[in-house]
């Protein structure tokens, strides 16, 4: 039995070695090569496709050239909120890689090659829309002629969010070229035949309200890839030419994911090419916290504006037939809004108590008007502030559309001057008409209270109506930028609501105020009759009880 052991044990190692040496390399062989094709992906050209990275492991693209008028490729990844890391060569390096939740670069071709490839990575695991669009040699090169960021052709556009503005910049394009051919020298001639003569078209689309999704954003990335994508769902906002500043100055958004993306065009030959798109929600974007963009408003502004949106409804409703509580709407309104500019401007509180004292203040300045109501009566001169608010946000409405993207508005002097007008034609206009003024003020004020109490829990572009205001009062350098609206369907909805409160609230005033006199008599005017008619002058008995006595 021991020797049959032994016997065993010894075929057993036999066999052991046999694999060892016979199958040992080509097994390996096989790991390997298995290894280099998982991490190797071919992509169909021009077709965005999902790729999923693996932490710290290096992804090979390949697409396959068919067309030999392609002399080379623009190749993008783009994730919603991980950075990804794309590169010309496995090793990276400053100069051929580039980082980013949009990242992208050029992908030159050889004479006779036909494939392209380029690397891509990522710090931790996360899913990428990754695209390759081609460009001839007629086409321009986005990013060919960078003299100021890392990559030697930089076909990004590099994005900043602030609290008030969108900064985005990019590289300027060059002409296109043969394979192997030297591009054109970028700045040493001016002329026709230099790449002074390209244009660039800023497009801008947004993604739906309340929908911060991945799948959202990919699906918006599919629609600003391409020339033809970017012309059919984008909107046009801004024309520059090469001698103008690579910069663009749009509005900030917060929780409304866009997707900025500009083509160069070579307006000679007719030809254009597309920068990788960039993305943005203009709020805190990490894989740390990718939820913060989903917690609209902070609590204090929600409560604020829930208290203010209240009680707006019942000045909506019923503010001409309680006067009082009006002009203490229209004293909060106007001295909380001139209190909040100018801690704003001059100060640097916090945003919750820069509120705390907005509240505090338009509290005291609606006390003051309703004191003087009630003490003095000031019937017109408190229509007129109540008118005067109302044309503000008429103003404000007028200055929410495309006019405010005019150039001569962006002059601060210019545009204010332009504002006040317009803010004082409907006040002077119905001043002659109190009641009718009245009425229509705290209709359409109370309602947009209203509508920026939706807007404190859920996404809209109606409450920038007066931010941009409030922007542009606190930050001077705000004119320069780019204001696009983006009107959605809650938008829509919400401005028919406006409409049918502000509709609501006439009816319903003009109802509480029917047979009655336009404005009641200022309370204290009516305390001090009810007073003198009592007073010690009067007789103790009326004329009725005097005659009965007598008789």
């Amino acid at each position: 039995m021991r020797y049959q052991k032994v016997l065993m044990l010894a075929f057993a190692l036999l066999l052991v070695n046999l694999k060892r040496s016979n199958g040992t390399d080509g097994f390996e062989t096989d790991r390997g090569v298995g290894a280099e094709l998982e991490s190797v992906l071919n992509i169909p050209l021009s077709k965005p496709t999902l790729v999923h990275l693996l932490s710290n492991a290096t992804k090979k693209i390949v697409v396959n050239i068919s067309d030999s008028t392609t002399v080379g490729v623009t190749a993008q990844a783009q994730t919603q909120f991980q950075n990804v890391t794309i590169s010309l060569l496995k090793v990276l390096h400053l100069s051929s890689s580039y980082s980013g939740s949009s990242a992208g670069l050029v992908v030159p071709l050889k004479q006779g090659a036909v494939q392209a490839h380029f690397y891509i990575t990522s710090a931790e695991n996360v899913t990428a829309c990754v695209t390759a669009v081609p460009y001839s040699a007629h086409d321009p090169v986005p990013g060919a002629c960078n003299l100021e960021f890392h990559l030697e052709n930089d076909p990004n556009l590099h994005l900043r969010d602030t609290f008030y503005e969108t900064v985005t910049q990019f590289a300027p394009a060059n002409l296109g070229a043969e394979r192997d051919a030297d591009p054109p020298v970028c700045d040493v001639e001016m002329g026709t035949k230099s790449r002074w003569r390209l244009t660039y078209d800023f497009y801008q689309y947004f993604l739906p309200e309340n929908d911060l999704s991945e799948q959202s954003l990919f699906e918006g990335v599919v629609k600003m890839t391409s020339v033809q994508d970017v012309e059919k769902h984008g909107t046009k906002i801004a024309v520059l030419t090469s001698g103008e500043k690579t910069l663009l100055f749009g509005n900030s958004y917060t929780d409304i994911g866009g997707i900025y993306s500009l083509i160069v065009r070579d307006p000679l030959l007719n030809t254009s090419a597309a920068y990788i798109p960039v993305s943005t929600y203009s709020c805190s974007q990490s894989s740390e916290s990718p939820h913060y963009c989903y917690r609209y408003g902070q609590v204090s502004t929600q409560i604020f504006f829930s208290l203010l949106g209240i009680y707006g409804l019942f000045i909506c409703f019923a503010g001409h037939r309680f006067l009082e509580a009006e002009f203490l709407f229209i004293g909060f309104l106007l001295f909380g809004f001139l209190s909040f500019v100018l801690l704003k401007r001059f100060s640097q509180i916090s945003a919750h108590l820069c509120l705390v004292f907005t509240a505090v203040v338009g509290l005291l300045g609606g006390a003051v008007l309703a004191l003087c109501r009630c003490r003095f009566g000031a019937t017109i001169f408190l229509v007129l502030l109540a008118g005067l608010a109302f044309g503000f946000l008429l103003s404000a409405v007028i200055f929410f559309t495309p006019l405010v993207n005019v150039k001569v508005f962006r002059s601060e002097p210019l545009f204010w001057v332009c504002f006040v007008s317009m803010a004082l034609v409907l006040p002077v206009i119905l001043l002659s008409f109190t009641k009718a003024l009245n009425i229509l003020s705290c209709a359409v004020l109370g309602s947009y209270a209203g509508i920026c109490l939706v807007g404190a829990f859920l996404p809209t572009s109606l409450v920038y109506i007066l931010l941009d205001v409030v922007r542009r009062a606190v930050e001077p350098s705000y004119s320069r930028a780019i204001i696009p609206v983006p009107f959605q369907t809650t938008d829509y909805v919400l401005v028919a609501s406006w409409a049918l409160l502000a509709a609501g609230g006439v009816a319903s005033q003009c109802f509480l105020t029917r047979n009655k006199p336009p404005f009641s008599q200022c309370p204290y005017e009516s305390w001090r009759e009810k007073r003198d008619a009592c007073s010690e002058r009067s007789p103790l008995l009326g004329p009725e009880e005097h005659v009965d006595v007598l008789s």
